[in-house]
């Protein structure tokens, strides 16, 4: 199964880096436009919630970024020495459009649950890891009705 590791320092210059190597490894694996615009979403928000809130000094930290193809599914696990901190576990944002106050964070951890298949959290050896995957198939089983097909073990988050 081909894959791709990369680092990321804490740094918001290297996120279009991270974006350019993600994008180049997926085409080159022949994945959909939609996937490579949700791994690269994904990844961004990942890393920049980590980068923004995760360190309280300012020293160089690495953030890895790991992305494994399988035969119909992406595998995207970034992991990070930043503060603990689950974004699973956050509620989920008002998206209501009854809403008239704005919604001030929680968006982009929305649109990755939304977007991606599995999201799963975990803290290991004073890591945060997260494990998100992404199905390469969609089958269209009823008008207007959609059911993504792919062999992936349920993962809760927390």
């Amino acid at each position: 199964m081909p894959d791709i590791v990369f680092k990321i320092n804490s740094d918001f210059d290297d996120l279009p880096a991270a974006a350019d190597a993600a994008t180049q490894f997926l085409e080159g694996n022949n994945a959909s436009e939609g996937v490579i615009f949700a791994a690269n979403l994904a990844i961004e928000e990942i890393v920049t919630n980590t980068i923004k809130y995760g360190y309280d000094d300012a020293r160089r930290h690495e953030i890895i970024v790991r992305l494994e193809v399988t035969e119909n599914s992406l595998n995207i696990e970034i992991c990070d020495d930043g503060r603990e901190f689950n974004p699973f576990n956050e509620p989920e944002p008002n998206v209501s459009l009854r809403s008239h106050e704005p919604q001030i964070g929680g968006l982009g951890v929305h649109f990755v649950r939304k977007m991606l298949d599995t999201c799963a959290y975990d803290r290991r050896e004073g890591r945060n890891i997260v494990k998100l995957s992404k199905c390469f198939e969609e089958r269209q089983i009823s008008v207007g009705s959609y059911v993504r097909r792919c062999n992936l073990k349920a993962s809760k988050s927390g």
